[in-house]
């Protein structure tokens, strides 16, 4: 996990031994140190500097790591079809439902919260705040975090709109301007009406923002700014709410980093919509 972590923040070099790596860990540990700079096309100097940045004292010790990681993944992928929900198996009680469940989730909030950048946090609240209009574009599950960016947003009075239909997206993004902000929610970052959407908003001279689990993805290419979110894949996963989850806590991470900038003005709007919205219940 520590690798995936660091991968989006490394410098170029780094990154292409660390993606090399996800991509290929059962043979990294019958790999000697010239063996892995060939194939990354790097110098050796580089593959030391990456064990030295990802923790590991020597690579052997980054073998060894993945050495004992490995075996997992491969029983995962040979029992996909033997899982109903994430990793839950037919014998499983409903006690045991109850932990993995909840054990899934905590993990991908702390290792999400692990790959959030303060930096990233605050060029997005900028970005919001020069922002005439918020596009959100998203399809399938992860309209779920974008109706909740939709509505935190527009609770603090800023024009916000959602876009999960391939052919409106497309055409909202041609019309955006740079005064505008666009968002593109895709956990995997390769679903193709919403890099498209965002590839068209950049190129209209909007902000954009992407919210992924993926730094080596095509939705990442055409992103001013990258948000990352981390959820361990598996079979049935498109039908969890793990990765939605993790998304919903970037959403409001930026939501809570931006009312509390404007603590009086969004108290106001708060205020003002929840009265609203008490005189609606019966």
């Amino acid at each position: 996990i520590n690798i995936r972590i660091l991968t989006p923040y490394l410098k170029p070099a780094l990154k292409k031994v660390a993606t090399y790596i996800l991509d290929h860990p059962s043979k990294i540990k019958l790999m000697k140190i010239k063996e892995l700079a060939k194939e990354c096309k790097v110098s050796e100097g580089t593959i030391t500097r990456f064990v030295k940045e990802t923790k590991f004292k020597n690579f052997q010790e980054l073998k060894i790591a993945l050495a004992e990681i490995t075996p997992i993944e491969r029983r995962e992928l040979i029992n996909v079809d033997k899982f109903v929900y994430n990793d839950l198996k037919k014998t499983d009680s409903i006690e045991t439902i109850i932990h993995k469940i909840a054990l899934k989730n905590i993990e991908a909030i702390e290792n999400t919260q692990k790959l959030i950048r303060p930096a990233e946090i605050k060029k997005t609240v900028s970005a919001i705040e020069r922002a005439n209009t918020i596009v959100i574009y998203c399809v399938g599950p992860s309209t779920i975090a974008g109706e909740n960016a939709k509505l935190r947003f527009y609770r603090l009075g800023k024009n916000c709109l959602l876009f999960n239909d391939p052919d409106q997206q497309a055409v909202s993004a041609s019309l955006l301007t740079k005064s505008d902000l666009a968002m593109g929610i895709c956990d995997s970052g390769k679903t193709r009406f919403t890099v498209n959407a965002l590839r068209i908003a950049k190129e209209a001279g909007a902000t954009t923002i992407c919210i992924t689990n993926s730094n080596s993805t095509p939705i990442v290419k055409h992103s001013d700014i990258k948000l990352f979110t981390f959820a361990e894949r598996s079979g049935f996963l498109q039908e969890s709410m793990v990765s939605r989850l993790a998304q919903i806590v970037i959403i409001d991470i930026i939501y809570a980093s931006f009312a509390t900038k404007h603590f009086n003005r969004s108290l106001k709007l708060i205020e003002k919509s929840s009265s609203v919205l008490e005189k609606t219940i019966f």
